[in-house]
């Protein structure tokens, strides 16, 4: 399986650096489904480096009858990492008017089927921000909908626990911008992340460096890879697959003066909102 190796990993080596609720469904005409339209259709992006979503290729393999999938393709870029030429927020705003534009298309021919939107890593971020869009909207009913996303760098911590990258360290490099954690409302959506994933998974620099450090080894040791397979994965919220720390030495945090774990983390309404999805 082909690990990305996104310049994000590169901030978690530097540690001396520094929603709206739900809308009500409106009243939609009777769903039509045309002959040929799958049960099930599951839009997949990849990571960095993975434009054509290859990461999902075995477990496609053994879909059941009656569910289909679309590979969303993209620049799936972070630059300046050597060989790539569009940066992380371009790419990014790449992936999300591709995939949003198959899903609708796909909703307009196929009505009465359900669609999974499936994200890894890099393509988690793209995958998390159209569900994040289609929550506010009825494009697709909101019943007819759900999300997988694996090593999420926005995932939202919970709890006051850790959460994404992006959730965590501030914007140091244009054009790779840290949008925090965001909220899906209504929708079912998964987050799937391993504790020594620093992507999916990040301490504070300055409250616990040595888990910060964790994540930095996790992330370069394996601990980014998942076993991808969003149609075998069942109902919403979050999913942490714990694990022992590979820096022996990680454990709680000190808590700073005047600020919270939540403050801390970048966590709180956004994540217990996940939670409860």
């Amino acid at each position: 399986m082909r690990k990305a190796r996104p310049v994000l990993a590169l901030l978690l080596a530097l540690p001396a650096l520094g929603l709206s609720a739900p809308h009500a469904l409106a009243a939609t005409a009777q769903p039509q489904t045309r002959a040929g339209c799958p049960e099930t259709m599951i839009f997949e992006v990849g990571g960095h480096l993975d434009q054509d979503a290859a990461i999902y290729d075995a477990s496609n393999a053994r879909l059941p009858a009656g569910v289909s999938f679309t590979k969303i393709h993209y620049s799936a870029s972070i630059a300046p990492y050597p060989g790539d030429t569009k940066t992380l927020d371009d790419s990014v705003a790449e992936g999300i008017a591709t995939l949003d534009k198959a899903v609708k298309d796909f909703h307009g021919a196929c009505s009465g089927s359900h669609v999974t939107v499936a994200g890894y890593s890099q393509g988690a971020i793209v995958a998390g921000d159209e569900l994040a869009a289609l929550s506010r909207t009825n494009a697709v009913p909101h019943g007819q909908i759900n999300g997988v996303l694996y090593g999420d760098p926005r995932r939202p911590g919970t709890n006051g626990g850790p959460g994404g990258i992006e959730t965590n360290l501030p914007t140091i490099l244009p054009g790779m911008t840290m949008k925090g954690a965001r909220g899906f409302g209504d929708l079912t959506v998964k987050e799937i992340c391993n504790t020594n994933d620093g992507i999916c998974y990040s301490e504070n620099t300055l409250s616990n460096l040595l888990c910060f450090a964790n994540g930095v080894v996790g992330y370069f040791t394996g601990d980014h890879g998942y076993a991808i397979d969003p149609h075998a994965v069942q109902g919403g919220g979050e999913q942490l697959n714990h694990q022992p720390p590979k820096v022996p030495v990680c454990g709680p945090g000190l808590p700073l003066p005047g600020r919270t774990s939540q403050q801390l983390t970048g966590s709180g309404a956004a994540g217990a909102r996940q939670t409860a999805g």
